[in-house]
């Protein structure tokens, strides 16, 4: 699949970057590179001018340093997600530790990068964090995927099976749904509306009880399910950059299935596999020490082999 840059699919006044960072050098290095890619570029040598430049500007991305010479960098990150949930931030700090780290990623963070890093790996944290700002954009307004001719023949047999097994009492709902997702797959809203009937229950409270346990799914599940492990350890060591590849590459958000079916995306919070950071499962099968390219092959390789795969 062909792979465009981000802020290609945007507005052109998209996006806007405010960088936090004491050193003048560095400031102005970071924002060239970032000007030349075509991003908007502001500069903040302070935490406080940084909080002010925020009460003046939407901003889509904070580049964080940790130490600056007024107010911790931890403190402003707070302070951002607080005032603006949907700001991206990416921290840059000398001084890295698994602890700041971790607390960066507990405020929101979705990237952590230790000085000294290279051009390439800043552009790509960068892109990587605007990615899953476009892709939660996009979530909120995707279209769910249409149920296939097969999946209402399965649902038009097992709702006759179940009419026939069960009496409609409302304390068969969870059994029937069970069903419905052991025969289809997943549960589709006109079965919601069918269990709904059957048992004399209101839609909202059936619809609440299929969204209440994690084990019932309301959208298609695709032949293939990654999961990538979010834990501490695995974050440390760039699963967030494994997830970024995904999220482009397929244009999947976590919790999403492609179009054709072929994967469905998940994260965990962890795997407790921490030795063999960072860990992504394929269909039940863990692969240790992953990297974004291992990852793009495993995958390349499952659509190749895929009876339903149809080159583009």
């Amino acid at each position: 699949m062909q792979i465009q840059e981000a802020h290609d699919l945007l507005d052109p006044t998209w996006p806007q970057v405010l960088i936090m960072e004491d050193e003048v050098s560095v400031a102005k290095g970071l924002g060239m590179v970032l000007s030349e890619e075509g991003y908007n570029v502001d500069l903040a040598m302070t935490g406080r001018s940084a909080l002010d430049t925020f009460n003046q500007k939407m901003f889509d991305l904070l580049i964080a340093d940790l130490r600056l010479p007024d107010i911790d960098g931890m403190e402003v990150i707070k302070q951002v997600k607080r005032r603006r949930p949907d700001t991206e931030v990416l921290v840059i700090t000398g001084y890295s530790t698994v602890t700041t780290a971790v607390e960066a990623m507990k405020l929101g963070a979705s990237d952590y990068l230790s000085k000294p890093f290279t051009e390439d790996e800043f552009l790509s944290a960068v892109k990587g964090a605007l990615v899953t700002k476009e892709f939660m954009a996009a979530d909120a307004a995707a279209t769910p995927l249409e149920p296939l001719p097969e999946d209402s023949l399965r649902l038009t047999e097992v709702l006759q099976q179940i009419r026939q097994r069960f009496t409609g009492r409302q304390q068969e709902v969870i059994t029937i749904l069970q069903m419905v997702q052991n025969a289809v797959g997943y549960i589709p809203i006109e079965a919601l509306q069918q269990v709904a009937d059957f048992t004399r229950m209101p839609e909202a409270a059936v619809y609440g009880i299929a969204t209440f346990y994690e084990r019932f799914r309301l959208s298609p599940v695709g032949r293939h399910v990654v999961k990538v492990c979010r834990g501490t350890a695995c974050h440390v060591k760039g699963a967030d950059k494994i997830l970024h590849e995904i999220e482009h590459r397929y244009k999947l958000s976590p919790g999403q299935t492609s179009k054709d079916r072929m994967f469905t995306l998940e994260t965990v919070a962890c795997f407790g596999s921490c030795a063999i950071a960072p860990v992504v499962v394929v269909d039940d099968k863990v692969s240790a020490d992953m990297d974004p390219d291992k990852v793009g092959k495993v995958m390349k390789d499952l659509a190749l082999n895929d009876p339903k795969f149809e080159p583009r």
